[in-house]
């Protein structure tokens, strides 16, 4: 098992790119939910097992739409997700290499934390939302939402920094750079790094 996994497992809470870009961070809009909602639906959020971390460690979804688990790891992951005070969404052993489920999450927007309970330094979170207007930043920090033409509040969200937002102004055919920022300061203490199995 141990060469899958490895000795010891990195804390992928917090993961920054080059030039401290922040990977992982949900962006959305604050008034997401009384927009029209774009022509082509989101494709189906992804929650992978790989190597005993779950890929990406942090995503956004649809409350109430289906998140497709898959097992890259040739060996037994389970995936719990609790939402609110540890209310249970689902818990699934997915023993085989390759394996791919799909559970429903909550209807109602908010955080689902998702861990293995075999390893259990694999953490994840999924955001959810009433609307489609979210995405979340690439390892280089990037991030690219398309929104209806008008002024809108962008939601900045990490697990362990403070929420932030800025208000952004869009015209039709117009892209528009946005810069978050947060100070080192501002970091919440994260799970600390785990032996992984012997």
């Amino acid at each position: 098992m141990a060469h899958v996994c490895g000795d010891q497992a990195q804390d992928r809470s917090l993961v920054v790119g080059g030039e401290g870009a922040l990977a992982h961070a949900v962006v959305s809009l604050q008034d997401g939910a009384a927009l029209p909602a774009p022509e082509t639906p989101a494709p189906a959020p992804v929650l992978d097992q790989k190597q005993c971390h779950y890929e990406p460690p942090a995503l956004a979804a649809r409350a109430g739409t289906e998140l497709v688990l898959r097992n890259s790891d040739p060996l037994v992951h389970n995936v719990r997700a609790q939402a609110g005070a540890n209310r249970s969404v689902f818990n699934v052993a997915m023993p085989l290499e390759g394996m791919s489920l799909r559970r429903p999450l909550p209807a109602e927007p908010g955080t689902v934390q998702v861990r293995c309970d075999v390893h259990p330094w694999m953490h994840a979170v999924v955001r959810t939302f009433d609307h489609p207007y979210f995405t979340t930043t690439a390892p280089d920090g990037r991030f690219r939402l398309r929104v209806p033409e008008g002024s809108h509040t962008l939601a900045f969200w990490h697990e362990r920094l403070p929420g932030s937002s800025q208000t952004v102004t869009v015209r039709a055919g117009e892209t528009v750079q946005v810069e978050q920022t947060w100070d080192v300061g501002a970091l919440r203490q994260g799970a600390a790094v785990r032996e992984g199995p012997p």
